[in-house]
């Protein structure tokens, strides 16, 4: 009878354990498909064709996200400037983002 006991006792242990580690791991495919939903959001291609701070061509590993909306930038030192005030520079671009426009 001890033994039976025994048994039961480790097989609930058993079911148990399984039970919530199944739990975590739906848990986490949820949270997967919820990043994926909000970086599905914002567009990995730039916007612009043209530096929105000096109106250069750009590099396109440099690149910013604004409002849901990817700006390639020239260099580090423009990247840096835009950071700081987007919508100034921003207002440079045409609204297709291909011309620069000094404002």
């Amino acid at each position: 009878m001890l033994k039976n006991t025994f048994y039961a006792i480790l097989l609930l242990l058993f079911v148990v354990s399984f039970s919530s580690n199944s739990d975590a791991q739906d848990k986490s495919k949820k949270e997967t498909k919820t990043e994926v939903k909000k970086d599905s959001k914002t567009s990995s291609k730039p916007f612009n064709t043209v530096c929105p701070v000096t109106g250069e061509d750009l590099d396109h590993s440099i690149t910013y996200v604004y409002k849901e909306k990817t700006y390639s930038l020239c260099c580090k030192r423009c990247l840096a400037k835009f950071q700081k005030d987007p919508e100034k520079y921003i207002k440079n671009l045409s609204e297709d983002g291909t011309k620069f426009i000094k404002k």
